[in-house]
């Protein structure tokens, strides 16, 4: 499948639902305001989507800003080794948001976003150097290769997606403690296909139909966003490795927890980012 098409499912349905949902909340105001809000909204997918405007776009979707003087001091040795490789500064702009998470993001065109937990660990120097750059470098190669290039426009068109996905989130958190609710939401697909025979047998095959396609979107959307991250995330390790800095990468990711994924990531990391002892026959 092609790369556009999987982010294109991973993506669209957000952004449709999107669409949708400020369609319908301008169709239920007077002309004029709706006038004024579609140039408004115009205007500002305009920026999002135009390099000149990154800057803004991203603390607004990201809530990023950028890096303090004193933060580039600190990332001096690390950016220096990015700059070495073309993964740095001009042609990618660093910006920082507030997370105790140690990551980076690409956002844009040009744009990495690192959290403050990543310069927090290399000022105390529990993050070497060369590690904070693998990490960096990884979402500087995404940027690099285009694959975030509408990313900020996709984040201002599907806000209401993002805000009502956040918020139903919280809620399953809080409903996991009530009993069988987890239960409940794997079988889903029973209450799914009760619904939908009661609407056809009370003649709203419309209806039917909308709530067949959401039990369908629930159990595809997860799969087509997690086949998109494993994309991102195989062309990232890839581009690290390339730029020089898969040992320290590998080094980074054995200090994370020990999950299915990153144990995948490795068992393909370890084979191009190491050199394996070669054996041979020991003669005098």
């Amino acid at each position: 499948m092609p790369m556009w098409m999987v982010k294109t499912l991973a993506v669209g349905p957000g952004v449709v639902v999107s669409v949708v949902a400020v369609a319908l909340t301008l169709a239920a105001e007077p002309a004029p305001a709706v006038a004024g809000a579609t140039v408004v909204l115009a205007v500002f997918l305009w920026a999002a989507g135009h390099g000149a405007w990154e800057g803004p776009a991203a603390a607004v979707v990201r809530g990023a800003r950028r890096l303090r003087p004193s933060e580039r001091d600190e990332l001096a040795a690390v950016l220096t080794q990015l700059c070495r490789v073309g993964l740095g500064p001009p042609l990618v702009e660093l910006r920082v948001k507030r997370s105790r998470v140690i990551g980076a993001v690409g956002a844009g065109r040009r744009t990495v976003v690192v959290s403050t937990g990543l310069i927090e660990a290399v000022v105390r120097g529990d993050l070497p150097n060369r590690q904070a750059a693998a990490v960096v470098a990884h979402a500087a190669v995404l940027v690099r290769e285009g694959l975030t290039r509408a990313d900020l426009l996709i984040g201002c068109v599907s806000a209401p997606w993002r805000a009502t996905r956040a918020a139903v989130h919280r809620i399953c958190g809080w409903a996991r403690e009530v009993p069988l609710t987890q239960a409940a939401w794997r079988l889903r697909v029973v209450v799914v296909a009760v619904a939908v025979v009661q609407a056809v047998q009370g003649g709203r095959v419309g209806f039917a139909v909308t709530i067949a396609a959401i039990g369908a979107f629930s159990y595809a959307l997860p799969v087509w966003e997690r086949r998109w991250h494993d994309v991102l995330v195989r062309a990232g390790d890839g581009g690290v490795a390339r730029a020089g800095f898969g040992d320290d990468l590998v080094a980074f990711l054995r200090t994370c927890p020990r999950t299915d994924a990153t144990g995948a990531r490795l068992r393909a990391l370890v084979p191009s980012g190491t050199q394996r002892p070669a054996l041979g026959l020991a003669t005098r």
